[in-house]
C-alpha cells in the first residue's frame, strides 16, 4: 500500500510538525490536502490585529500544511515505530 504524506506545522516558534498519512487507494493528492480546512484567524502583533489563514484537521488548528509526496507501506511502518 502507498500513502500520501501531509506535514502540518504547529503554531509557535519551534518547527514542530505532525505528519499525516492518507491511503492512495482512498484519497487523491487533492482529496488528502482538502482534509485540512482553511480557516481565517486573527493574531496580534505590536498592538495591531492581523488576519491569517490557518488549517483545521481533526479538531486541531495548524499554521501551514505541505504535501510531502508518497510513502510505501515500509516507510509508513518505519515512521510509526
Amino acid at each position: 500500500m502507498k500513502y500520501h504524506v501531509i506535514s502540518a506545522k504547529r503554531f509557535g516558534w519551534e518547527d514542530m510538525y505532525d505528519h499525516f498519512f492518507f491511503a492512495t487507494s482512498e484519497f487523491s493528492e487533492h482529496e488528502a490536502l482538502a482534509q485540512f480546512e482553511p480557516v481565517e484567524k486573527m493574531t496580534e502583533k505590536n498592538g495591531r490585529v492581523f488576519p491569517y489563514i490557518g488549517y483545521e484537521f481533526d479538531g486541531e488548528t495548524f499554521y501551514s500544511v505541505e504535501y510531502r509526496g508518497t510513502a510505501t507501506q515500509q516507510e509508513y511502518d518505519d515512521f510509526k515505530d
